[in-house]
């Protein structure tokens, strides 16, 4: 008992410090244009996020990487829905900081995605959607050590950045709804989110 009791100090004192850490942050605005940003695809090929979009309406989800199993199970839930999402006439697109080798590895955490996954390992995106935040040498010890995370190794770079997970429904080139949590336990729901779209189309 003593040892639970112990643990769970532990987990809770990790999780309100690496909040702590994210409210640091300062997400594009509604009615705002989508970034002028270049990312990867599973093929390593350059795709520009404002060309690709176009005036196409679109649900952009940006999650910290394979290795969150609260974002692998946010994008399996909005996976389940995606018959809806495209019956409404928006598509799908994931972004993660983790190098465009490792989005296979989100796939098959996932039993296998239908919409696209880009790679963001630069930070143009993160950073220009004002959501990225910056762990510290104390945490990024203690993600690496602790829960055997290594930002490094799924990134390639030592940023150390994450960007806080969100959903942002865009359509005619502009952002209309956003969804930025600093938990990062909290998602938007896929019943929410079609209400939402149902709302911008």
């Amino acid at each position: 008992m003593k040892f639970l009791t112990t643990l769970l100090s532990i987990l809770l004192s990790l999780t309100l410090f690496s909040q702590k850490e994210m409210y640091e942050i300062c997400p594009i605005k509604n009615s705002e244009e989508v970034p002028n940003v270049n990312l990867k695809n599973t093929k390593g090929e350059t795709i520009n996020l404002k060309k690709y979009i176009g005036k196409a309406p679109v649900v952009v989800i940006f999650y910290r990487g394979a290795w969150c199993p609260y974002c692998t199970r946010h994008l399996s839930a909005l996976q389940e829905v995606k018959p809806q999402v495209d019956s409404l006439g928006f598509k799908l697109i994931a972004i993660t900081p983790d190098n465009f080798t490792k989005l296979d590895s989100t796939k098959s955490r996932t039993k296998g995605l239908e919409y696209q996954l880009l790679s963001d390992q630069n930070l143009e995106a993160i950073n220009a959607f004002g959501i990225g935040w910056k762990i510290n040498d104390e945490l990024y010890k203690k993600y690496k050590d602790s829960y055997g995370m290594d930002s490094e190794w799924w990134s390639g770079s030592k940023h150390h950045v994450l960007p806080v997970p969100a959903v942002f429904i865009i359509k005619d080139g502009k952002i209309q709804y956003q969804h930025v949590d600093p938990n990062y336990s909290n998602r938007l729901e896929p019943k929410l989110l079609l209400n939402l779209l149902k709302t911008v189309k």
